[in-house]
Protein backbone atom coordinates (compact mmCIF):
# COMPACT_ATOMS: atom_id res chain seq x y z
CA UNK A 1 0.00 0.00 0.00
CA UNK A 2 1.27 3.48 -0.83
CA UNK A 3 2.43 5.53 2.13
CA UNK A 4 -0.04 8.33 1.42
CA UNK A 5 -3.01 5.98 1.37
CA UNK A 6 -1.81 4.30 4.56
CA UNK A 7 -1.56 7.63 6.36
CA UNK A 8 -5.06 8.61 5.26
CA UNK A 9 -6.52 5.38 6.62
CA UNK A 10 -4.71 5.74 9.94
CA UNK A 11 -5.54 9.45 10.25
CA UNK A 12 -9.18 8.99 9.27
CA UNK A 13 -9.75 6.22 11.81
CA UNK A 14 -7.35 7.35 14.49
CA UNK A 15 -6.04 3.77 14.77
CA UNK A 16 -2.31 3.32 14.40
CA UNK A 17 -1.25 0.66 11.87
CA UNK A 18 -4.84 -0.01 10.78
CA UNK A 19 -3.59 0.32 7.21
CA UNK A 20 -1.14 -2.52 7.87
CA UNK A 21 -4.01 -4.65 9.13
CA UNK A 22 -5.90 -3.91 5.91
CA UNK A 23 -2.86 -5.01 3.91
CA UNK A 24 -2.73 -8.20 5.98
CA UNK A 25 -6.37 -8.96 5.20
CA UNK A 26 -5.79 -8.44 1.49
CA UNK A 27 -2.69 -10.64 1.56
CA UNK A 28 -4.30 -13.51 3.45
CA UNK A 29 -7.29 -13.34 1.10
CA UNK A 30 -4.92 -13.59 -1.85
CA UNK A 31 -3.14 -16.58 -0.30
CA UNK A 32 -6.46 -18.30 0.33
CA UNK A 33 -7.72 -17.53 -3.19
CA UNK A 34 -4.66 -19.13 -4.80
CA UNK A 35 -5.01 -22.18 -2.56
CA UNK A 36 -8.72 -22.39 -3.36
CA UNK A 37 -7.94 -22.15 -7.07
CA UNK A 38 -5.48 -25.01 -6.71
CA UNK A 39 -8.08 -27.07 -4.84
CA UNK A 40 -10.61 -26.28 -7.55
CA UNK A 41 -8.33 -27.85 -10.17
CA UNK A 42 -8.75 -31.24 -8.49
CA UNK A 43 -12.07 -30.77 -6.72
CA UNK A 44 -13.33 -34.21 -7.73
CA UNK A 45 -10.45 -35.85 -5.88
CA UNK A 46 -10.82 -34.01 -2.58
CA UNK A 47 -13.41 -34.64 0.15
CA UNK A 48 -15.65 -31.81 1.31
CA UNK A 49 -13.61 -30.70 4.37
CA UNK A 50 -10.42 -30.49 2.30
CA UNK A 51 -12.13 -28.27 -0.26
CA UNK A 52 -13.17 -25.91 2.53
CA UNK A 53 -9.65 -25.74 3.98
CA UNK A 54 -8.65 -22.46 2.25
CA UNK A 55 -11.75 -20.64 3.50
CA UNK A 56 -11.46 -22.09 6.99
CA UNK A 57 -7.76 -21.24 7.28
CA UNK A 58 -8.30 -17.70 5.99
CA UNK A 59 -11.17 -17.10 8.40
CA UNK A 60 -9.12 -18.39 11.33
CA UNK A 61 -6.11 -16.26 10.39
CA UNK A 62 -8.24 -13.16 9.88
CA UNK A 63 -9.89 -13.64 13.26
CA UNK A 64 -6.53 -14.18 14.96
CA UNK A 65 -5.04 -11.11 13.28
CA UNK A 66 -7.90 -8.86 14.41
CA UNK A 67 -7.88 -10.18 17.98
CA UNK A 68 -4.10 -9.91 18.30
CA UNK A 69 -4.18 -6.45 16.73
CA UNK A 70 -6.56 -5.37 19.48
CA UNK A 71 -4.57 -7.03 22.27
CA UNK A 72 -1.16 -5.78 21.16
CA UNK A 73 -0.03 -2.30 22.23
CA UNK A 74 0.29 0.18 19.37
CA UNK A 75 4.07 0.32 19.68
CA UNK A 76 4.40 -3.44 19.10
CA UNK A 77 2.07 -3.75 16.10
CA UNK A 78 3.76 -4.55 12.79
CA UNK A 79 7.18 -3.67 14.13
CA UNK A 80 10.51 -4.83 12.78
CA UNK A 81 10.67 -7.33 15.63
CA UNK A 82 7.89 -9.22 17.38
CA UNK A 83 7.22 -8.57 21.06
CA UNK A 84 4.50 -9.65 23.45
CA UNK A 85 1.25 -10.66 21.82
CA UNK A 86 2.73 -9.92 18.41
CA UNK A 87 4.92 -13.02 18.73
CA UNK A 88 1.73 -15.08 18.54
CA UNK A 89 0.71 -13.15 15.44
CA UNK A 90 4.11 -13.73 13.82
CA UNK A 91 3.97 -17.47 14.44
CA UNK A 92 0.39 -17.70 13.17
CA UNK A 93 1.17 -15.67 10.04
CA UNK A 94 4.24 -17.73 9.17
CA UNK A 95 2.32 -20.96 9.72
CA UNK A 96 -0.62 -19.77 7.64
CA UNK A 97 1.57 -18.54 4.79
CA UNK A 98 3.67 -21.70 4.73
CA UNK A 99 0.57 -23.91 4.76
CA UNK A 100 -1.08 -22.10 1.86
CA UNK A 101 2.15 -21.99 -0.16
CA UNK A 102 3.06 -25.65 0.29
CA UNK A 103 -0.49 -26.91 -0.28
CA UNK A 104 -1.06 -24.83 -3.42
CA UNK A 105 2.41 -25.46 -4.87
CA UNK A 106 2.06 -29.22 -4.39
CA UNK A 107 -1.27 -29.27 -6.22
CA UNK A 108 0.02 -27.07 -9.04
CA UNK A 109 3.05 -29.32 -9.49
CA UNK A 110 0.98 -32.51 -9.60
CA UNK A 111 -1.41 -30.86 -12.03
CA UNK A 112 1.47 -29.72 -14.26
CA UNK A 113 2.73 -33.28 -14.55
CA UNK A 114 -0.64 -34.48 -15.83
CA UNK A 115 -1.27 -31.62 -18.27
CA UNK A 116 -1.28 -32.58 -21.95
CA UNK A 117 -1.25 -29.00 -23.19
CA UNK A 118 2.29 -27.53 -23.17
CA UNK A 119 0.94 -24.04 -22.51
CA UNK A 120 -1.11 -25.15 -19.51
CA UNK A 121 1.82 -27.21 -18.25
CA UNK A 122 4.07 -24.14 -18.35
CA UNK A 123 1.35 -22.17 -16.60
CA UNK A 124 1.12 -24.72 -13.79
CA UNK A 125 4.91 -24.81 -13.41
CA UNK A 126 4.99 -21.02 -13.24
CA UNK A 127 2.27 -21.10 -10.58
CA UNK A 128 4.33 -23.62 -8.63
CA UNK A 129 7.39 -21.36 -8.79
CA UNK A 130 5.40 -18.24 -8.00
CA UNK A 131 3.64 -19.70 -5.00
CA UNK A 132 6.88 -21.31 -3.87
CA UNK A 133 8.55 -17.88 -3.79
CA UNK A 134 6.38 -17.18 -0.77
CA UNK A 135 8.43 -19.60 1.33
CA UNK A 136 11.77 -17.73 1.25
CA UNK A 137 9.84 -14.54 1.97
CA UNK A 138 8.36 -16.14 5.09
CA UNK A 139 11.78 -17.37 6.19
CA UNK A 140 13.21 -13.86 5.82
CA UNK A 141 10.21 -12.39 7.61
CA UNK A 142 10.69 -14.84 10.50
CA UNK A 143 14.38 -13.97 10.79
CA UNK A 144 13.60 -10.26 10.89
CA UNK A 145 10.90 -10.79 13.52
CA UNK A 146 12.90 -12.97 15.88
CA UNK A 147 16.59 -12.18 15.24
CA UNK A 148 17.74 -8.74 16.37
CA UNK A 149 20.10 -6.65 14.27
CA UNK A 150 19.32 -8.13 10.85
CA UNK A 151 20.85 -6.22 7.91
CA UNK A 152 18.70 -4.00 5.71
CA UNK A 153 19.60 -6.11 2.68
CA UNK A 154 17.55 -8.93 4.16
CA UNK A 155 14.44 -6.77 4.04
CA UNK A 156 15.15 -5.94 0.40
CA UNK A 157 15.51 -9.64 -0.40
CA UNK A 158 12.20 -10.34 1.30
CA UNK A 159 10.53 -7.61 -0.73
CA UNK A 160 11.77 -9.09 -4.00
CA UNK A 161 10.60 -12.57 -3.02
CA UNK A 162 7.16 -11.17 -2.27
CA UNK A 163 7.21 -9.16 -5.50
CA UNK A 164 8.23 -12.22 -7.51
CA UNK A 165 5.39 -14.21 -5.99
CA UNK A 166 2.70 -11.78 -7.08
CA UNK A 167 4.18 -11.13 -10.53
CA UNK A 168 4.84 -14.77 -11.42
CA UNK A 169 1.38 -15.90 -10.26
CA UNK A 170 -0.26 -13.18 -12.36
CA UNK A 171 1.93 -14.07 -15.35
CA UNK A 172 1.09 -17.76 -15.01
CA UNK A 173 -2.62 -17.01 -15.06
CA UNK A 174 -2.11 -14.86 -18.16
CA UNK A 175 -0.31 -17.74 -19.90
CA UNK A 176 -3.23 -20.05 -19.13
CA UNK A 177 -5.62 -17.51 -20.65
CA UNK A 178 -3.85 -17.99 -24.01
CA UNK A 179 -4.77 -21.69 -24.15
CA UNK A 180 -8.12 -21.24 -25.99
CA UNK A 181 -6.35 -19.19 -28.67
CA UNK A 182 -3.61 -21.80 -29.00
CA UNK A 183 -6.17 -24.57 -29.37
CA UNK A 184 -8.08 -22.64 -32.02
CA UNK A 185 -4.90 -22.20 -34.07
CA UNK A 186 -3.98 -25.88 -33.68
CA UNK A 187 -7.42 -27.09 -34.74
CA UNK A 188 -7.45 -24.67 -37.67
CA UNK A 189 -4.06 -25.93 -38.82
CA UNK A 190 -5.12 -29.56 -38.63
CA UNK A 191 -8.27 -28.81 -40.57
CA UNK A 192 -6.20 -27.22 -43.32
CA UNK A 193 -3.89 -30.24 -43.47
CA UNK A 194 -6.91 -32.41 -44.25
CA UNK A 195 -8.36 -30.13 -46.92
CA UNK A 196 -6.82 -31.83 -49.96
CA UNK A 197 -7.83 -35.33 -48.86
CA UNK A 198 -11.30 -34.07 -47.93
CA UNK A 199 -11.71 -32.39 -51.34
CA UNK A 200 -10.70 -35.54 -53.23
CA UNK A 201 -13.10 -37.75 -51.32
CA UNK A 202 -16.07 -35.38 -51.31
CA UNK A 203 -15.66 -34.88 -55.05
CA UNK A 204 -16.08 -38.61 -55.60
CA UNK A 205 -18.99 -38.99 -53.15
CA UNK A 206 -21.39 -36.13 -53.97
CA UNK A 207 -24.26 -38.22 -52.58
CA UNK A 208 -22.96 -37.46 -49.09
CA UNK A 209 -22.73 -33.69 -49.52
CA UNK A 210 -25.64 -32.24 -47.55
CA UNK A 211 -24.84 -28.56 -48.05
CA UNK A 212 -22.74 -26.44 -50.33
CA UNK A 213 -19.15 -26.37 -49.03
CA UNK A 214 -17.66 -22.99 -48.22
CA UNK A 215 -15.06 -21.56 -50.55
CA UNK A 216 -11.39 -22.20 -49.99
CA UNK A 217 -10.90 -18.58 -48.96
CA UNK A 218 -13.69 -18.76 -46.41
CA UNK A 219 -12.24 -21.99 -45.08
CA UNK A 220 -8.81 -20.41 -44.68
CA UNK A 221 -10.06 -17.35 -42.81
CA UNK A 222 -12.62 -19.21 -40.68
CA UNK A 223 -11.43 -19.34 -37.07
CA UNK A 224 -14.82 -19.79 -35.42
CA UNK A 225 -15.79 -23.17 -33.95
CA UNK A 226 -12.45 -24.63 -34.97
CA UNK A 227 -12.88 -27.85 -32.99
CA UNK A 228 -16.34 -28.46 -34.43
CA UNK A 229 -15.14 -27.83 -37.99
CA UNK A 230 -12.15 -30.13 -37.54
CA UNK A 231 -14.38 -32.87 -36.15
CA UNK A 232 -16.82 -32.39 -39.02
CA UNK A 233 -14.03 -32.68 -41.57
CA UNK A 234 -12.74 -35.92 -40.07
CA UNK A 235 -16.26 -37.36 -39.97
CA UNK A 236 -16.90 -36.41 -43.59
CA UNK A 237 -13.62 -38.00 -44.69
CA UNK A 238 -14.49 -41.21 -42.89
CA UNK A 239 -18.02 -41.16 -44.29
CA UNK A 240 -16.66 -40.89 -47.82
CA UNK A 241 -14.14 -43.69 -47.26
CA UNK A 242 -16.84 -45.96 -45.83
CA UNK A 243 -19.17 -45.08 -48.72
CA UNK A 244 -16.50 -46.01 -51.26
CA UNK A 245 -15.68 -49.17 -49.34
CA UNK A 246 -19.28 -50.37 -49.20
CA UNK A 247 -20.01 -49.43 -52.80
CA UNK A 248 -17.01 -50.50 -54.87
CA UNK A 249 -14.44 -52.34 -52.72
CA UNK A 250 -14.82 -55.97 -53.80
CA UNK A 251 -12.96 -58.70 -51.92
CA UNK A 252 -10.83 -59.23 -55.00
CA UNK A 253 -9.87 -55.55 -55.06
CA UNK A 254 -8.92 -55.61 -51.39
CA UNK A 255 -6.77 -58.71 -51.89
CA UNK A 256 -5.08 -57.07 -54.86
CA UNK A 257 -4.44 -53.94 -52.78
CA UNK A 258 -2.83 -55.99 -50.02
CA UNK A 259 -0.66 -57.88 -52.51
CA UNK A 260 0.43 -54.67 -54.21
CA UNK A 261 1.26 -53.01 -50.89
CA UNK A 262 3.39 -55.98 -49.92
CA UNK A 263 5.37 -55.79 -53.15
CA UNK A 264 6.01 -52.05 -53.28
CA UNK A 265 7.47 -51.52 -49.81
CA UNK A 266 6.50 -47.85 -50.20
CA UNK A 267 5.45 -47.43 -46.57
CA UNK A 268 3.36 -49.08 -43.86
CA UNK A 269 1.79 -52.01 -45.70
CA UNK A 270 -1.68 -51.64 -44.22
CA UNK A 271 -1.90 -47.91 -44.92
CA UNK A 272 -0.60 -48.36 -48.47
CA UNK A 273 -3.19 -51.09 -49.06
CA UNK A 274 -5.94 -48.78 -47.80
CA UNK A 275 -4.69 -46.02 -50.09
CA UNK A 276 -4.71 -48.44 -53.04
CA UNK A 277 -8.32 -49.49 -52.71
CA UNK A 278 -9.50 -45.98 -51.79
CA UNK A 279 -7.93 -44.52 -54.92
CA UNK A 280 -9.25 -47.35 -57.09
CA UNK A 281 -12.80 -47.03 -55.77
CA UNK A 282 -12.62 -43.24 -55.94
CA UNK A 283 -11.87 -43.46 -59.65
CA UNK A 284 -14.70 -45.93 -60.14
CA UNK A 285 -17.11 -43.60 -58.38
CA UNK A 286 -16.01 -40.66 -60.52
CA UNK A 287 -16.37 -42.78 -63.67
CA UNK A 288 -19.95 -43.67 -62.76
CA UNK A 289 -19.34 -47.39 -62.27
CA UNK A 290 -22.45 -48.90 -60.62
CA UNK A 291 -22.17 -49.78 -56.95
CA UNK A 292 -21.83 -53.46 -56.10
CA UNK A 293 -23.93 -55.09 -53.40
CA UNK A 294 -21.19 -56.96 -51.55
CA UNK A 295 -19.83 -57.31 -48.04
CA UNK A 296 -16.06 -57.05 -48.38
CA UNK A 297 -15.45 -56.87 -44.63
CA UNK A 298 -13.98 -54.04 -42.57
CA UNK A 299 -10.40 -55.25 -42.20
CA UNK A 300 -9.03 -52.55 -44.48
CA UNK A 301 -10.91 -49.56 -43.11
CA UNK A 302 -8.64 -46.91 -41.51
CA UNK A 303 -8.12 -47.29 -37.79
CA UNK A 304 -9.91 -44.87 -35.48
CA UNK A 305 -7.19 -42.95 -33.68
CA UNK A 306 -9.05 -39.85 -32.51
CA UNK A 307 -8.63 -38.57 -28.98
CA UNK A 308 -11.06 -36.30 -27.20
CA UNK A 309 -8.82 -33.26 -27.02
CA UNK A 310 -6.90 -32.84 -30.27
CA UNK A 311 -7.39 -35.81 -32.64
CA UNK A 312 -3.69 -35.41 -33.37
CA UNK A 313 -3.15 -39.08 -34.17
CA UNK A 314 -6.28 -39.26 -36.31
CA UNK A 315 -5.26 -36.25 -38.38
CA UNK A 316 -1.71 -37.56 -38.72
CA UNK A 317 -2.99 -40.90 -40.00
CA UNK A 318 -5.28 -39.26 -42.56
CA UNK A 319 -2.50 -36.96 -43.75
CA UNK A 320 -0.26 -39.99 -44.31
CA UNK A 321 -3.13 -41.69 -46.13
CA UNK A 322 -3.40 -38.73 -48.50
CA UNK A 323 0.35 -38.83 -49.07
CA UNK A 324 0.11 -42.47 -50.13
CA UNK A 325 -2.98 -41.75 -52.24
CA UNK A 326 -0.95 -39.41 -54.42
CA UNK A 327 2.14 -41.64 -54.56
CA UNK A 328 3.25 -43.25 -57.81
CA UNK A 329 2.78 -46.79 -56.49
CA UNK A 330 -0.86 -46.19 -55.56
CA UNK A 331 -1.60 -44.27 -58.75
CA UNK A 332 -0.14 -47.13 -60.82
CA UNK A 333 -2.28 -49.65 -58.95
CA UNK A 334 -5.46 -47.63 -59.46
CA UNK A 335 -4.62 -47.14 -63.13
CA UNK A 336 -4.21 -50.88 -63.67
CA UNK A 337 -7.47 -51.59 -61.88
CA UNK A 338 -9.30 -49.08 -64.06
CA UNK A 339 -7.92 -50.53 -67.28
CA UNK A 340 -8.28 -54.22 -66.39
CA UNK A 341 -11.46 -56.28 -66.77
CA UNK A 342 -13.75 -56.43 -63.76
CA UNK A 343 -12.35 -58.69 -61.09
CA UNK A 344 -14.41 -61.57 -59.82
CA UNK A 345 -16.17 -61.14 -56.53
CA UNK A 346 -14.22 -63.85 -54.76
Amino acid sequence: MQAGVARRIDDATGVTHLSDLVVTMVALTDFAAVWWFAQHLRRDEEPGPARRAPLSAAAAMATAAIVLFILTPEADRFGKQAHGWWIVYAIAWIGYGATTAVAAAAIFWRTARSMRSPLLRYSMIALTIGVGAELPYLVIRAIRWFVPGTPAELAVAGFWCSFARFVVVALACSIAALEPMRKAVVYWGRRQRLHRLWSLLRESTPELVLHEPVSRTADLVGFGNTWELLHQRVVEIRDSITFLHDGWATPALLRAAVDHAGKTGAGPQRLVAIACWVEATRRQALAGVPRTAQEPGQELLPDVRATASTMRREVSQLVRLHRHLTSRAVQDFAGRQASSPASPVS
